[in-house]
């Protein structure tokens, strides 16, 4: 079974969408503790991953528009 480019996309947007809520998180407990190495290298490690997550996105919605 091979999943579509739409859901896909879908995917990537909806764990996006959750990546920035995880932010916000860790954008929190940074400020709770900004001298934790720990906080920042959670605060990092959660923007790199939706930033993955949100490319990926853009590579299915180009895919989508272009009909692939």
């Amino acid at each position: 079974m091979q999943i579509s480019n739409r859901v896909k996309r879908n995917i990537s947007l909806t764990l996006s969408i959750v990546g920035l809520v995880g932010i916000a998180s860790r954008i929190l407990d940074v400020t709770l503790a900004p001298s934790s190495g720990r906080a920042w290298f959670d605060l990092f490690s959660i923007i790199v991953l939706t930033y993955l997550c949100f490319d990926n996105y853009l590579i299915y919605r180009r895919r989508v528009k272009k009909d692939i």
